[in-house]
């Protein structure tokens, strides 16, 4: 009971990060909305710059419009790949809606995007996407963080480094490692937890009487105060 308890948590707590990463920031400043452009676009490169205009004001099915336009135009430009990733992920309300923004990160890929802006997209996505998943959510938030360690999401400064330390942490707590969770929370806030330490288990003044309840809630606070 205790072991499902537990792994209920987990899942809950991705479910949390998520909701923040992905909606929280997601929108331009109401008050200087960023300005789309008056004259058409005609070329993959034009629909892409639009879309990505769109996707930084929040207007996610404009943005997603232009991406798909642009990849009509030319089916290798894997810039459009990236921008629809991101735009179907700030989207997704479904495990499904977070594999097709893997499938389109991983189009991306295959057309020659390499940078931290899409490993880190690709990374959310499969955090969302969950299960087998999982493991390539750590290996591809690691992988844009050895790119950039001080990571700045280009069309959206509040997803940064932190964001991605907080995707590793919450996979390997939704796997149930809860050791290596706390490892890859702590660099964004340090905890004091330590598991051989009972006394340690406290977050914001609350002592818990597990490790895992511990680590649990410190991912909770994280994922409050630190997900962009």
């Amino acid at each position: 009971m205790a072991e499902k308890k537990r792994a209920a948590w987990a899942v809950f707590l991705v479910l949390c990060l998520l909701c923040i990463v992905l909606s929280a920031g997601c929108g331009g400043d109401e008050d200087d909305p960023t300005p789309i452009a008056p004259i058409g676009p005609t070329t993959a490169v034009e629909y892409t710059e639009r879309g990505w205009e769109w996707f930084e004001a929040a207007e996610f099915n404009d943005a997603l419009a232009d991406f798909k336009k642009a990849i009509n135009l030319d089916v290798n430009f894997g810039e459009a790949y990236t921008g629809k990733g991101w735009t179907l992920l700030a989207q997704a309300v479904s495990t499904t809606d977070m594999q097709g923004a893997v499938g389109s990160f991983d189009n991306a890929i295959n057309n020659g995007e390499a940078g931290a802006d899409v490993l880190a997209g690709l990374a959310a996505a499969n955090l969302g996407a969950g299960g087998t998943s999982l493991e390539a959510a750590i290996a591809d938030a690691e992988a844009a963080l050895a790119l950039d360690p001080s990571f700045i999401f280009t069309h959206r400064e509040s997803f940064s480094a932190a964001d991605l330390r907080l995707i590793v942490a919450f996979a390997w707590a939704a796997k149930g490692e809860f050791p290596l969770a706390l490892a890859a929370s702590d660099p964004v806030l340090d905890s004091g937890i330590q598991e051989e330490i009972a006394t340690t288990w406290s977050v914001d003044g609350i002592t818990y009487e597990s490790f895992t309840g511990a680590v649990l809630a410190q991912l909770h606070k994280l994922s409050a105060q630190f997900s962009g």
